[in-house]
């Protein structure tokens, strides 16, 4: 099981992949439960992407 301190670390990851691949005035994000922190990610014409952080790989992950 994940400490509190490993669940906002892995938060922060997801953000900041988010922050450092998107404007992020142009996008709507919303909270993605069914992946490790996911995050729904639409744009403008929207397309969205779910961003996430996969545990088996320990690393920020997507899919479209």
């Amino acid at each position: 099981m994940m400490s509190l301190e490993e669940q906002e670390i892995y938060e922060e990851k997801v953000m900041e992949w988010i922050e450092d691949h998107f404007v992020l005035n142009e996008v709507e994000i919303e909270d993605y439960p069914f992946f490790l922190h996911g995050k729904l990610v639409w744009d403008k014409k929207g397309e969205s992407m779910i961003v996430f952080w996969c545990v088996i790989y320990g690393r920020v992950d997507y899919r479209f």
